[in-house]
């Protein structure tokens, strides 16, 4: 069957970062990568991908910065630690011949949206593996999320289920749901003093933010004070929360295709970082190809 596994990379690698104790290579912090390539590692083994791509961010500012100054505004910047680690995710990707890609001014999660749009009729089964809830936007009954919890040693899958169960809506209203109650994280405004329980009853009993606007006259007065006064704001959150799925990307799909020359790079990029544990897992997963001895001047990792 085909399987297309779409990773969010800055998002497992942030991830990896507070799940992995600090380990450097030659003064160089390297516990992100450890734990990104782990991740992965354990990802192709549950999920058995025919196809694979890793989804990047670009540094820069991005689209949704231009629309709202306040984006990301209240975010903690990163610690060096990680940031030193960011630019080598690319680098080290393509000496383990996995494809990425990344375009400026747009967010992975918008490269992600743009290729399951894309491909979700051509391809069986699209697994996003990612910590970001803004995803499950786009899950549907053959669009999963994979995401790491309890850092990187559990994983949960995410089908349309386990969507309305964890946030109270189904996937195609987690849009509308972020209108309402804003995004901390993301600095999303919404509407001021809404939070998860009226939201999800609202659009519970109306269904859309555009339905809600349309019977404020059904709604009870505070409530209904407060959507006016911020209405330009909910509409301001859902044009931001939803994701971009029209980018044209120069993506096709049989250049993700899982193959020899992926095992025989990380088993090269194991052995450059001396990710010992890493390279032994990866010769089990494929025997036929002789392990890349750990040479005895690097430090072996794990």
């Amino acid at each position: 069957m085909s399987h297309l596994v779409i990773v969010d990379g800055h998002a497992v690698i942030h991830r990896a970062y507070h799940s992995i104790p600090p380990l450097t290579r030659n003064g160089q912090p390297v516990n992100a990568l450890y734990g990104f390539y782990s991740m992965l590692l354990s990802a192709i083994d549950v999920l058995k991908p025919s196809h694979l791509i890793v989804c990047l961010d670009s540094p820069g500012p991005v689209s949704r910065s231009q629309e709202f100054i306040g984006y990301r505004a209240k975010r903690k910047p990163a610690e060096n630690d990680l940031l030193v680690q960011l630019p080598l995710l690319p680098e080290t990707l393509k000496t383990a011949n996995i494809p990425s890609i990344a375009m400026g001014g747009f967010e992975a999660d918008d490269l992600i949206a743009t290729i399951t749009k894309k491909y979700t009729k051509k391809i069986k089964k699209i697994t996003i593996i990612t910590g970001d809830k803004d995803l499950m936007q786009l899950v549907t009954d053959t669009i999963n999320l994979f995401v790491p919890v309890r850092g990187l040693s559990e994983t949960k899958i995410f089908g349309p289920a386990e969507v309305k169960d964890k946030l109270g809506v189904p996937p195609s209203l987690v849009v509308d749901l972020k209108a309402l109650m804003g995004d901390m994280s993301d600095n999303y405004p919404g509407v001021s003093g809404i939070g998860p329980k009226t939201a999800t009853e609202l659009l519970d009993k109306y269904s859309s933010l555009d339905s809600i606007y349309s019977h404020l006259d059904e709604i009870k007065s505070s409530i209904k004070e407060k959507l006016t006064n911020d209405k330009s704001n909910a509409y301001l959150s859902q044009k931001l929360a939803k994701l971009i799925d029209n980018i044209p990307l120069k993506f096709r799909l049989k250049s993700s295709r899982l193959n020899e020359d992926i095992y025989s790079g990380l088993q090269i990029l194991f052995t450059d970082y001396g990710f010992k544990s890493l390279a032994s897992r990866l010769a089990k997963k494929n025997p036929q190809k002789p392990l890349v001895t750990v040479q005895s001047n690097q430090t072996s990792l794990f």
